[in-house]
């Protein structure tokens, strides 16, 4: 018997090689499409309020003219914010830190100190479960996964009386341990729970923000060789799961 071990690792080998760009160039066609169709709305807005300004002037009306120009300054606010998230995206995986090991409990703390103010105002009580083992990354990146998160949980309380959130360990996946942040929000239909990963997407055009917070909290995870995805009904919370190794890549 002829032993195709060594071609079948080639066939294998090549066929990922072939499906790579394929996926990056759908990746980056969904990209481009994302950023043209989002950021024509602020220059949309833009474009018609300047006409209004013409005729405010020209009508002698300076409060309607002082509302029209607060909201092209708004529109070019909301601009550079998407502009400076769309950077950022875009540097995650080219400027990255010297991983290290990371007891997982102290990117919690950071991350919950950056996000003190919503938490305090919500009356949210954090849960956080006892000797989480310590993962292996970017420790600033993975404080921003963990930020994003818990923004993300406070935004969405909606009307709960007890709020709070839950952040713990559950499992393994390929070797990675498996972490979770979990609230008792108003939660997602499961036909978005996909969509919320994308760029711009938001499920509440009011929320604050861009809405590329979990676009951003995806790349990351995925740089550091994870996965994340989320279980979640409306009424009954969300709960956001996501993949970290413990050890450098070349060790057991």
């Amino acid at each position: 018997m002829e032993d195709i071990t060594s071609r079948r690792k080639v066939e294998a080998e090549r066929e990922s090689l072939i499906q790579k760009p394929a996926a990056k160039n759908a990746e980056l066609e969904r990209f481009t499409y994302t950023v043209s169709h989002d950021l024509k709305s602020p220059l949309v807005t833009i474009n018609g309020f300047l006409g209004y300004l013409e005729q405010d002037a020209a009508s002698g009306n300076m409060d309607r003219f002082k509302a029209d120009s607060q909201r092209i300054h708004d529109a070019v606010d909301k601009m550079q914010g998407m502009l400076g998230e769309l950077l950022e995206l875009s540097r995650i995986g080219r400027l990255v830190n010297e991983p290290e090991i990371i007891p997982f409990g102290d990117l919690v703390q950071s991350a919950r100190e950056l996000v003190y103010g919503q938490i305090e105002a919500g009356g949210i009580t954090i849960r956080l479960q006892p000797n989480l083992p310590a993962v292996y990354g970017d420790r600033q990146r993975l404080t921003e996964v963990l930020q994003n998160l818990l923004d993300n949980a406070s935004k969405f309380m909606g009307d709960q009386v007890n709020p709070r959130i839950e952040i713990g360990q559950h499992g393994k996946e390929d070797g990675k341990a498996v972490f979770y942040v979990r609230d008792n929000g108003v939660g997602i239909e499961p036909d978005y729970h996909e969509h919320i990963f994308g760029l711009f997407n938001k499920l509440n055009s009011k929320a604050e923000g861009t809405g590329i917070g979990l676009a951003l909290v995806k790349r990351i995870v995925e740089i550091h060789g994870g996965r994340i995805w989320v279980e979640s009904e409306v009424g009954a919370g969300s709960t956001f799961y996501f993949t970290l190794p413990q050890s450098a890549p070349d060790e057991s």
